[in-house]
Order: C-alpha cells, then sequence, then structure tokens
C-alpha cells in the first residue's frame, strides 16, 4: 500500500452503530483509510442519544488517534445509525454528534444506507441487510431515499424472523401438514430436549429462548442446502418476500432496474454458496430486469466513508484500488 502523507489530505469520518457495535474508520479524500476503532453497540430510541453517544466517542476516539490525526482534521462525517427511523431522527443525530465532537460537516441516516455503498461504488442503487433482522434502502439519481424499516412486516425481519419460521416447519411436521424435516433434530438440540412437545412448551414458555433461535441461521442454510423439502420451501417463501419489498421499491421511487444495483449485506447472505443468496439473487434478476446484485465487500463503516466521497462530489473510480488495499489490511474486508 502507499505510503503517503496523511497531513496533505483531508478526512472522512465513518460511523457505524448498531445494537450488537459501533465502528468508526477514518479515511482520506484518496481514498485510503488510515485507522479504525471498535466499541460496544447502542440503540438510542431505547437508550437515549447521550448513551448511544458514549460508544460513539469512544470508537471515534480511538479511530482518529490511529490515524495520527485531530477532530479538527475531519473535513466530512457520515454516520449510519440503527434507529434513524422517523423524520427528525437523522438532524437529531446530525445535531448530538456536531455538539460532542465538535465536527463541521456531519450526515446522519440509517445505518443500512451506508451499507449500499459497501458494496457498490456507484452514488444511486438498493440495498438489502439481513442480520438479526431485516431493513433495505433505496437511493435515487437525485440522492432521494426511502428506507423500509417497519414497512417490513415481522416475519420478514431477517435472521430471528427465519429462525421463527424455521421452527414453525417443526410443527407444521409434527401436525403432518408437511414432511418429515431435518430442522426437527436442530431444534430439538438446541433445546436440549426429546420430543416436539418439550419443545413447543419451551418456545412458548421461555423469551430467552425465542431469541437464541437465530443462533442456528447458518444451521438452517445447511439443512436447505441438503435439499430438504421443508426447509427449501421455506427459503423459497421467504426470499419471494423479499423480492416483492425490493420490486415494490423500485416502483415506489421510480427507478429502471437496468441503470441500477442491488447490494446484499448482513450476515444472512454471507456466504458464496448460501441458498438463501442464491434464491434472492434470482429472484431479483427475474422481477427486476436488468437490474444488477452484488454482495457487500467491506464493513458497513468503509460504506459510510465512502457515502463522504460520494457527498462531496468525488470521482469513486480512481479511489478504488487504495479502499480496497487499505481496507485489506486493516480487517475492513466482508468474509
Amino acid at each position: 500500500m502507499d505510503k503517503l502523507d496523511n497531513k496533505k489530505k483531508g478526512y472522512i469520518l465513518g460511523i457505524d452503530q448498531g445494537g450488537t457495535k459501533t465502528a468508526a474508520a477514518v479515511m482520506r479524500e484518496d481514498g485510503f483509510i488510515v485507522g479504525r476503532a471498535t466499541a460496544k453497540g447502542a440503540y438510542f430510541p431505547d437508550e437515549g442519544v447521550e448513551r448511544a453517544l458514549e460508544p460513539v466517542r469512544e470508537a471515534v476516539e480511538e479511530a482518529l488517534r490511529s490515524a495520527g490525526i485531530g477532530r479538527e482534521d475531519v473535513a466530512y462525517t457520515v454516520a449510519g445509525i440503527g434507529g434513524i427511523d422517523w423524520p427528525g431522527d437523522d438532524e437529531t443525530i446530525r445535531d448530538a454528534l456536531r455538539k460532542a465532537f465538535s465536527l463541521g460537516e456531519v450526515f446522519a441516516c440509517n445505518d443500512a444506507v451506508i451499507a449500499f455503498y459497501s458494496g457498490a461504488m456507484r452514488s444511486h442503487g438498493a440495498v438489502l441487510c439481513a442480520g438479526t433482522g431485516m431493513n433495505g434502502a433505496l437511493i435515487d439519481k437525485d440522492g432521494k431515499m426511502f428506507v423500509y424499516g417497519d414497512y417490513m412486516e415481522e416475519r420478514a425481519q431477517g435472521g430471528s424472523a427465519l429462525a421463527r419460521r424455521a421452527l414453525r416447519k417443526v410443527f407444521d411436521a409434527e401436525l403432518g401438514l408437511c414432511p418429515p424435516t431435518k430442522l426437527t433434530p436442530l431444534f430439538l438440540g438446541q433445546a436440549g430436549v426429546s420430543d416436539v412437545d418439550a419443545l413447543l412448551k419451551r418456545y412458548m414458555t421461555e423469551s430467552a429462548f425465542r431469541k437464541e433461535l437465530r443462533f442456528l441461521m447458518p444451521q438452517i442454510l445447511m439443512v436447505a442446502k441438503t435439499g430438504d423439502e421443508a426447509a427449501c420451501t421455506l427459503l423459497d417463501d421467504f426470499s419471494g418476500e423479499i423480492v416483492a419489498y425490493v420490486a415494490a421499491g423500485f416502483r415506489k421511487m421510480g427507478m429502471n432496474p437496468e441503470e441500477e444495483e442491488i447490494v446484499l449485506a448482513g450476515s444472512v447472505f454471507k456466504g458464496a454458496d448460501n441458498p438463501l443468496t442464491t434464491r434472492v439473487t434470482v429472484g431479483l434478476r427475474e422481477r427486476l430486469q436488468g437490474v444488477e446484485v452484488v454482495q457487500a465487500r467491506y464493513e458497513p463503516v468503509v460504506g459510510a466513508c465512502i457515502m463522504g466521497l460520494v457527498r462531496l462530489g468525488m470521482e469513486l473510480s480512481g479511489r478504488e484500488k487504495g479502499i480496497r488495499e487499505s481496507a485489506a489490511v486493516l480487517g475492513l474486508l466482508r468474509s
């Protein structure tokens, strides 16, 4: 990686905060990432803005130290914050960041938006983020944004919803509503019980157990890869619903699929041979003729920095090599 004098360039500060983790990264205007840090996560609608900013402060200060710069060297800040869902939330977070860190230009948005830029080196398109939950966003050529948020119903809410639906397949199989499934021993093992009656009791009476189900997502996908009928039907249905949401968003925003890319981001879509990713990709290409579907290449905090370049009107193509090389060095490539 080229070694350039950091002081010769302005800097973009990227922030990504979700319920699990808060990340910060510093990028020079030439695209090289020169500092990064992480802290615990937060969700400001539940914890309040001030408490949510505490891990942001920790991550930002460490990222600036690792970059060897001060706050006064930051030309632009992009913050993707989970919980920015309603009009005015972005302004609340923007103003709080300015005040707390003495920053100048700050743009705050839902964390789904920065995930788009973690996969697409362009200014407009769409993103689907599937982790514990699900969200998505569209950005048109004029920069207008739409974030799905709670428009996506609970049964489409990412890994948690998919795991609950997989468990329902187990109950359906017990009743004879679908064929026997390899999902049954998977969930019995997770619950530490020997029969479906006991599994149902744990599910209905223990909230902590219901929350644990999301950790079975990798195994649920593996069951589908074996050709298990119930698991495959589950993924077919789930992917079809996701595709319908994206298609509706394109219509709502008046976007032409032939001119856009859709980025798939989040842990649920990880893996080259992921059977859910395959189904969603095929479905999107069939439903939105001409659209490009790509997977996120970087951690979302890098997307925040790239979004900063876009908002500053900078050309991305000449900076892609520097972004890729520095992200690899700092462990910010998406595995």
